[in-house]
C-alpha cells in the first residue's frame, strides 16, 4: 500500500504540476495577450501623435506664412505712404519755393530794370560820357586804383586819398581823357 499511496501522490504531484504549469500557461496567454494590446495601443497612439504633430505643424506653417504675407503687405503699405508723403512734400515744397522763386525773381527784375534805366540815365550825362571815354581808353582802372605814373594813395582819417606827386623829371602825369 505504500507504493500505492507513494503513487497516488506522486500522481497527485503530477496533477498539482500539471495544473500549476496550465496557470502559468494561462497567465503567460493573459501577458502576451494583454503586451500586444498594448503595443497595439501605443502604435496607434503614436500613429494619432504624428498624424497630431503633423497637423500642429501644417497649421504653425500656415500661420507663419500668414504672418509673412501680413508683414510683407504692411511693409509695402508703409513704404508706399511714405513715398506718397515725401511726393506731396517734395510737390507742395517745390510749387511754393517756385512760386516764392517767382515773385522774387519779378523784384529783383524790376529792380535790375529800375537800375539799368538809372544807369541808362547817368550814362547819357555828359559825366557818365566822360566815363565810357575813359573806360574806352582803358584809364578808368587807372583813375580809380590811382595807379598811373606820378599819383600816389594816402591813408587820412581811416580814408584812402589818390594825390599827384613830382616824377624824377618834376613832372606829374596823368591820363589821356576822351
Amino acid at each position: 500500500m505504500t507504493d500505492e499511496r507513494e503513487l497516488d501522490d506522486g500522481l497527485a504531484a503530477f496533477d498539482q504540476l500539471g495544473r500549476e504549469m496550465a496557470e502559468t500557461n494561462r497567465l503567460l496567454r493573459a501577458v502576451r495577450s494583454d503586451q500586444e494590446a498594448r503595443n497595439r495601443q501605443e502604435r496607434t497612439l503614436s500613429a494619432e501623435m504624428q498624424t497630431a504633430l503633423k497637423q500642429a505643424t501644417g497649421a504653425s506653417q500656415k500661420a507663419l506664412q500668414a504672418a509673412k504675407t501680413e508683414i510683407r503687405s504692411s511693409l509695402l503699405w508703409t513704404a508706399l505712404t511714405a513715398l506718397l508723403i515725401v511726393l506731396v512734400a517734395f510737390s507742395g515744397g517745390y510749387f511754393f519755393g517756385q512760386q516764392a522763386g517767382t515773385e522774387k525773381g519779378q523784384a529783383e527784375g524790376y529792380q535790375a530794370a529800375r537800375d539799368e534805366k538809372a544807369a541808362a540815365s547817368w550814362a547819357n550825362t555828359p559825366a557818365g560820357q566822360r566815363a565810357y571815354g575813359l573806360d574806352q581808353l582803358g584809364n578808368l582802372d587807372l583813375v580809380t586804383q590811382c595807379r598811373g605814373q606820378g599819383w600816389r594813395i594816402e591813408r587820412q582819417h581811416g580814408q584812402d586819398y589818390c594825390y599827384p606827386y613830382l616824377d624824377v623829371q618834376q613832372m606829374v602825369h596823368g591820363w589821356a581823357i576822351p
